[in-house]
Formats: structure tokens, sequence, C-alpha cells
């Protein structure tokens, strides 16, 4: 298990990848521009000569206010006029594929037919507004700035409605949605910043039954998007194009990656798409690709490796990702950034503009990209690294031994006597790359005996009723909610062991060998919690770890382990350890170590 989910695809399918992206005739690859500089029509009317000097095929727009198309208040034409017709009046002429943007966050009732009625009529205001602006279609991002229509769990009504009848619904409203763009637009491309390519949903789609994948979705904060996904596609006319804007390419950095996603989203997504819908999904479903410039060029605060390039690294870097994320889409690729401004030419880093017209020169002359990018970011890392071990808190700690007469009764109270003899672990710090300590503190208490290891920790939580318990049974995904992790591993190094337990006792256990672990691995151990509400809420975990779990026997004075006690909170998305990583709990070159 890794927090962040990456798609592996063995490396014997790159060359079938390549072969298998065919496109009708020569391939028409365009280049968007989206960011924090999105311009609304009104500026691109007055503005567009200039603009489209830029090394773009188009972009995306917005109208404020009209975006926010699952907000149920009810627009009118009046409201926008200034802008819908600025809109018309924009005379394209290089930048042909030019899109206006929808957003999704809202306090919308997908029960509500009340709202949906609203909802209809204000897409069906916009996509006459892209149509009459020459647009070629809409961008809808799916992302929930704001209240999650996606996350079942948090929708209005999940107390009265089944994870089931919600999906129906949900399918129901994708295909309203759909049918109202298509009612006021004709041959539309409805672009996705992502489809099919966030992490819970490739898991989903991986699933071996649709048991094991909707209960997946039912608690992961996107997990009704598929549904909406597949009524989309239920209404699609078979002129209307759909695509995948695949977000997570913004770190990409080999041409493995993208050749990887490619495969995926044209054949491992089917998983998450309706029988009735697959023919219709290969054939008006497309690949795109995104680009994120403030990665790649280190606008980015915190711990990154383009931070620890050179300028000249970078501009390398994001050559080789154009042109690999041009060669492996099927005709888009969004160009998104944020501390910079393309029409004003504010903090436009030196390098970055020609570094696209490199990598678009070289594709349409059928060159091919020289730069190795992955040696770049290996190098920039193995310089991040290294900075980072120098300044690490790695803790050590002097483990008590108590009598096997005290061994703590496993009850998540901390109340016993074994408990005001063992060791108290140092306060989490957070992250390296956090910008100041945890807002919640966490304390851990660790003993053992000849029998077992015995961890009691203390989560302090002041939002106990914003906290998210995620997963039912044994090895589900409860780390994508409030829980804690446990480490273990012999100091000489080798496997190392797993435990996450969330405030429920939902647990997850894996024996790693790398970063990935094996949940087969299922130790017979007692865990208990507890937990508690009001002003100064918390919840407590205690566990006894039998050392014949690991194999091991009990240690002896002077022996080692190599340890650490994480946890991640939901109610302000914060992660703390004992001893400090990087970026992410699975780190064991951050473990801190334990003396017996």
């Amino acid at each position: 298990m890794t927090r962040t989910l990456t798609v592996i695809v063995a490396a014997s399918f790159c060359t079938l990848a390549f072969a298998q992206i065919d496109h009708a005739g020569p391939p028409q690859k365009k280049l968007l521009e989206y960011g924090w500089d999105v311009p609304q029509p009104s500026y691109v009317a007055e503005h567009i000569r200039e603009m489209e000097q830029r090394p773009f095929d188009g972009l995306l727009m917005r109208i404020s206010g009209l975006g926010s198309i699952f907000d149920p208040t009810p627009r009118t034409r009046e409201q926008y006029a200034a802008e819908l017709e600025a809109l018309e009046r924009i005379e394209w002429d290089r930048f042909t594929d030019n899109f206006l943007m929808m957003y999704a966050a809202s306090k919308m009732d997908w029960f509500s037919d009340e709202h949906w009625d609203t909802i209809v009529s204000n897409i069906r205001l916009l996509s006459e507004g892209a149509e009459a602006g020459g647009c070629v279609g809409v961008c809808f991002d799916c992302e929930p700035y704001g209240e999650n229509p996606w996350h079942y769990p948090m929708q209005p009504g999940a107390d009265q409605h089944s994870f089931s009848e919600f999906q129906a619904k949900v399918r129901e409203r994708g295909a309203q949605f759909m049918d109202a763009v298509e009612a006021e637009m004709s041959e539309p491309v409805v672009h996705t910043f992502f489809l099919t390519t966030l992490g819970g949903v490739v898991n989903a789609a991986r699933a071996e039954t649709a048991e094991e994948r909707d209960a997946i979705l039912r608690d992961y904060s996107y997990g009704l998007y598929p549904a909406f996904v597949n009524g989309m596609l239920d209404a699609m006319d078979p002129e209307t194009v759909l695509t995948d804007g695949n977000e997570p390419a913004y770190y990409y950095h080999s041409p493995e990656q993208y050749m990887n996603i490619y495969h995926y989203i044209k054949q491992g997504a089917l998983g998450v798409i309706a029988p009735e819908n697959q023919r219709k999904y290969r054939g008006q479903v497309e690949v795109a690709q995104a680009l994120y410039v403030d990665h790649l060029f280190g606008y980015r605060q915190g711990t990154y490796e383009s931070n620890f390039m050179t300028p000249e690294e970078r501009a390398q870097w994001f050559e080789h990702n154009t042109y690999w994320a041009l060669y492996s889409s099927d005709r888009y690729v969004w160009l998104y950034s944020e501390k910079m401004n393309w029409w004003t030419d504010t903090t436009v880093p030196p390098g970055l503009e020609q570094a696209v017209i490199n990598a678009r020169t070289k594709l349409a002359e059928g060159q091919p990209m020289t730069i190795d990018a992955d040696a770049l970011w290996q190098q920039a890392r193995e310089r991040m690294q290294a900075e980072i071990q120098e300044k690490l808190e790695r803790r050590t700690a002097r483990i008590a031994r108590i009598p096997a007469a005290l061994a703590p009764k496993i009850d998540a109270r901390r109340d016993d006597e074994a408990w005001g003899r063992a060791t108290e672990l140092e306060p989490f710090v957070g992250t390296y790359s956090a910008s100041g300590p945890p807002e919640a503190t966490t304390i851990a208490h660790v003993t053992y005996d000849d029998t077992a290891l015995y961890i009691a920790i203390r989560c302090m939580e002041p939002r106990t009723e914003n906290m998210e318990l995620v997963g039912g049974g044994r090895d589900d995904n409860v780390w994508l909610g409030d829980s804690v992790d446990i480490f273990v591993q012999k100091a000489t190094g080798g496997p190392f062991y797993h435990l996450i337990i969330n405030p429920e006792c939902v647990r997850w256990d894996a024996v790693h060998t790398g970063v990935d672990g094996d949940t087969s691995w299922n130790p017979d151990y007692e865990a208990a919690t507890l937990i508690s509400e009001g002003e100064d809420g918390f919840w407590n975990v205690e566990i006894a770890l039998p050392w014949t779990a690991m194999g091991w026997s009990a240690p002896k004075p002077g022996d080692t382990l190599r340890a650490n006690i994480c946890r991640q909170r939901r109610p302000g998305s914060e992660l703390s350890s004992w001893s400090q990583v990087v970026t992410g709990f699975v780190e064991p070159g951050s473990f801190g170590t334990w003396e017996f």
C-alpha cells in the first residue's frame, strides 16, 4: 500500500503502447492553456491578437458565477449579458479549440428534482454561450472546491438512501448533464481534468467483483463520480467526445508513465464503465494529458524535486513532458499554472515558452526526444534526499520493560499500571515539508515483555465530529481516513511490518519487502479503540503485538528495532509522526530507533 497510488503496468507493455496509439490520419495534437490566469471573454475579445502569439491551440475561459453549474441558484442571460456578448465578439484565428469552464462544487441535493431543473437550465445557458462564442466544447472541472458532491457519506440523504440508490440517481443526473450540453452545442467536446485516473477509481476499476468495486467507491471521496461518468455516456450522441484529462500526469518524469496511463484509460478503466457503455467509451472517450508549470519549474513551496534542479534542468524536464504528453494524447494536452500569467507576461519562468516550442517542433518533425527527464529527476531527488537527511528529526527512544504480570488489558482506556511504566515518546511532529507544528497533539507510550510489544496512542481531536472513518472490514482502505500507522523492522533491515488502525478499530496490516505491502500477512494481535467527544475530544488506540507475529523472539537488553508511529488526521488533512517523515509514512529510511 502506498499513500499515493501510481498506475503501474509492466514495462514490457511500453513498446506495445507506442504501437497502439493509432490516430486516424495525421495526429492533430492540441495544446490548451489554463490556470489561475484563466481569462474572461471580455479580456479575450480585447486581447486575442496578442494572446494568439503564445504557443497554444486554444484556451479555457470562465464567466464568473455562471460556471458554478451545480449551484442550484437560477442564472439568467441578463445577469451575464456583458460576458456572453463579449464571447460572441471574439475573432478567433490561431486558437481553434476553445472551451468554457464549468465547476462542480455546490450544496446541491442529488435527489432534488427542483435543484436539478435549475442546474439543467444553468448548464444549457452556459453551453448556449459556448456555442455562440465559437467554442468547440465545455470543460468540466469535477474537483469540488467546497462541498463535495461525489463523497457518498457526506451527501444530504446518505442516511436515507443506500450507496446503490445514490449511484443510480447520480447516473441519471449525469445523463441530464450531457443532454443539457448537447441540446445547445453541435458535436461538443466535453473536456474533463480527470475521468477515471484518480487513485480510488483506479483501485475500483481493478476490483475483481462488483461488490469489491462498490466497497471501495462507497468510502472514496470521488466514489459517486464513476456513476456520473456512466450517466454522461448513457446520453452521449455519436458525435460527442468526452476526454480524460489525467490530472495525475502533473508529476510524470518518464515516457513509460505516459504509455502506462494511456493503456489504463483505454483498457483498464473499463472496470468502472457499465458493460452497455463500454463500446461507446472505446469510441468516444479520448486520452488527454496534463502539464503543471508550477511543479516542473520549482514554483511550489515545499520539498519537490524541481526545487533542486537548475533552471536549465527544469526547462529540459518541461520540454520532455510536453513532448510525451502530446505524443500519448489522442488530441488534447492542457497546461496548468498558478503563480504565473501567460497573458500579462507575469513571472513566466525563463525557458518555459521555448521548451514548449522545442517539444512541439520535434514532435511535428518526427524527431526523437533525447532528453532523459527520469535521470534529471533522479539526480534532483538525490540532492533533495541528501539535504533532507541532514535536517530530518530522526528520533531514538529507550523502551522500558514490564514484568509479565503487568501486561496491560487492551481496552483503550490507558489506565493500566503498565502505561505508567511505559516509555512516553516525544510528541509527534509534522512532515519535513509541513509549514508548522501539528494542530492536534499525539502522544504514544511503548513497553514490552517476553510475549508482546505494547503500544498506546492518544490522538487529541477537537473536531471529532469531522473525523473520516473509512472501512468496515480487515484490510479495507482505512488509510483514506483518520488512522494511525505503526511500523517495526529489525535493526539489520529486511522486511518491515505495518499496522494501520482507525478510530473504530478497523485494521489494515501488511509486511513490506519494498514500498508496497503484502496484505496476506494478517497477524493475530489484540487492539482496541475509544473515542471521546467534546471540546477536549480525543481517540485512543491500544495494541498488543506478539513477537511471534513477526517471527521474532523477544528483544534482549541492548537490542534495537527501527520503528515509527504515524497519524493521519483528516480534519485539517494533517500528517504527523514520532520520527519525522519527508512526505508520507511508508519511508523506512525515516524510521527512528527503539533501544531495549
